[in-house]
């Protein structure tokens, strides 16, 4: 996916160059800033602005001190590029031009893209990111002239607006640079341009948007946008349409936003999406990954946002849900403001292992003595706020793979965990033990979400002897969301025999009693009352027969 760039035009000044009788060869478009830590990738585009050809004999380049003499041999023809570079081919060591704009071969010319373009010429020359102009000079007289006052982004060219004026800007073209190719810059008749997708998954569904503009100086309708999945684990590789649809009609720089959703099979699809080709091809196509039906491989699993009672850290654990090994080094996490990387080098979660990020891992193993299961320590961490927060995990591909916000946090070093039976693994709840359950499956209390409150007791008589039979009862309680729920057993004369919870923001749904005390001793045969309370909405008192 291509981010959309605001250009600042640079004015030099709004003038023709002055040419060489009817011809006019001029400087169109220079690389100074390399993609990357590259230095050996900078290049210089000429173009023949004229209706006739022109040969190369008595035109020179001139960068700062060095001067490159342009081959007699080489004649351009009207409306053609031509480009000189500082590397043609790659190296053991650094890329070229045509590994990097080209098919990376090792040979000029051998695609249609290459074939358009005459063999680059590699020359000896360097160019300032911040500052500097590229002269084109015929028989010691400057012709045309490019120049540029600041730093472009990385890996974005310079390019002339229009051919015969002096204004210049920063590439727009979604692959930063227009080698061989209108500039991106120049107004054409057609072109339309798709400036990015956006990948949303969804409970296993994709729903892509393409934003498409008309960049073009006229309407433009029934243009189609095709969708391919690309193969790459053949070679070459292959490639299946899985879509096809027509684009709005759009007047001149009308952009349309289209929704679609898709159902694709596995974790990441390889895909490419294309407009009908038109005036201007380098922004008809984009290359990005959708999400399929297993996605996300990795899930958000457990949280101590409140630490206390000694344990000096906070602690996120995320779980690997796929059946691959994933790499953590350019996946990301944090809060509502700010994602930090997991890992800065390769870092494998394995199928189905949980991790834990610590924010001190000392601090963490310390406090859970005896812990022997993988945890890492992420050079930032966002500390998370104890009333109210999100944290949100972050793909290789810049796709939010998952999220969670919560409005509170609880005492006691007790957690927010994901639930992991069927039915559940999309619920959060509180941990049913103090400190959680890092490493491991969860354990989780959640918050009720009944209509009512709802009590059921099987059986409703217990005689808890040991011998196996109605030892117990269990206990069944749905409920509507409350302040608080209280549960607790009474005797006969009002007193609490038996507490469960007392003003808990979290019960289970389920539990069980074996006709004990708070203490642990056997109750005496008799009527006993089962108390259920969600604070604010109702209660509910419910009989338990103990019998031997």
């Amino acid at each position: 996916m291509n981010k959309k760039i605001t250009f600042l035009f640079l004015i030099i000044a709004a003038v023709m160059f002055p040419s060489r009788g009817h011809a006019e060869l001029i400087v169109n478009e220079v690389l100074a800033n390399e993609p990357g830590s590259n230095t050996s990738l900078e290049w210089i585009e000429l173009y023949n602005n004229s209706s006739t050809a022109i040969s190369f004999g008595g035109y020179q380049l001139k960068i700062g001190s060095a001067t490159i003499n342009l081959p007699d041999s080489i004649t351009l023809a009207s409306n053609e590029y031509f480009i000189v570079c500082r590397r043609l081919f790659a190296n053991t060591s650094s890329p070229g031009f045509e590994s990097f704009w080209g098919d990376s071969s090792g040979v000029w010319g051998d695609t249609p893209e290459e074939a358009i373009i005459q063999t680059p010429l590699e020359a000896t020359f360097s160019l300032y990111n911040n500052n500097g102009s590229v002269l084109l000079l015929y028989n010691d007289s400057e012709v045309s002239s490019l120049a540029w006052t600041e730093t472009g982004l990385d890996g974005y060219s310079w390019e002339r607006v229009f051919p015969s004026l002096q204004v210049i800007g920063q590439s727009i073209a979604p692959d930063g640079s227009t080698p061989g190719m209108v500039n991106s810059l120049t107004p054409v008749s057609k072109d339309l341009s798709l400036d990015s997708v956006q990948v949303e998954p969804s409970e296993g569904n994709t729903f892509l948007t393409f934003y498409i503009k008309n960049s073009g100086t006229t309407p433009l309708s029934n243009a189609q946008l095709t969708l391919k999945e690309i193969d790459t684990s053949t070679f070459p590789a292959t490639e299946t349409v899985l879509d096809r649809f027509t684009v709005p009609s759009l007047a001149s720089e009308q952009t349309q936003k289209i929704t679609k959703q898709y159902s694709f099979n596995g974790i990441y699809i390889n895909m490419e999406a294309s407009l009908t080709d038109d005036d201007r091809l380098s922004n008809n196509t984009l290359d990005f990954v959708a999400t399929g039906s297993s996605y996300p491989p990795l899930i958000l699993s457990e949280l101590m946002a409140n630490p206390q009672n000694g344990l000096n850290t906070e602690w996120l654990e995320i779980k690997n849900r796929s059946e691959d090994p994933i790499d953590l080094s350019r996946w990301r996490f944090g809060d509502a403001r700010n994602l930090y990387s997991i890992s800065s080098s390769s870092y494998l979660i394995e199928p189905g292992e949980y991790l834990i990020l610590a924010q001190s891992t000392v601090e963490f193993v310390t406090f859970y003595t005896g812990f022997n299961h993988r945890y890492l320590q992420p050079d930032h961490w966002p500390t998370f706020n104890n009333d109210s927060d999100m944290v949100r995990l972050v793909d290789t591909y810049n796709i939010e793979a998952d999220r969670f916000v919560y409005n509170t946090t609880f005492d006691g070093n007790y957690t927010w965990s994901r639930g992991e039976k069927a039915g559940e693994q999309n619920r959060w709840g509180r941990s049913e033990n103090e400190w959680g359950s890092p490493g491991g499956a969860n354990l989780v209390v959640f918050q009720q979400e009944g209509s009512s409150l709802t009590v059921q007791i099987n059986p409703n008589h217990i005689s808890p002897d040991d011998d196996g039979f109605e030892d117990f009862t269990d206990i069944t309680i749905s409920a509507p969301p409350a302040n608080d729920y209280t549960v607790k057993v009474y005797d006969k004369m009002g007193r609490v025999v038996k507490t469960f919870y007392d003003k808990e923001a979290f019960i289970p749904a389920h539990f069980q009693w074996d006709g004990r005390s708070d203490a642990g001793r056997r109750l005496p045969i008799g009527i006993y009352i089962l108390y259920v309370e969600a604070g604010g909405v109702k209660a509910i008192k419910q009989p338990i027969v103990i019998a031997r």
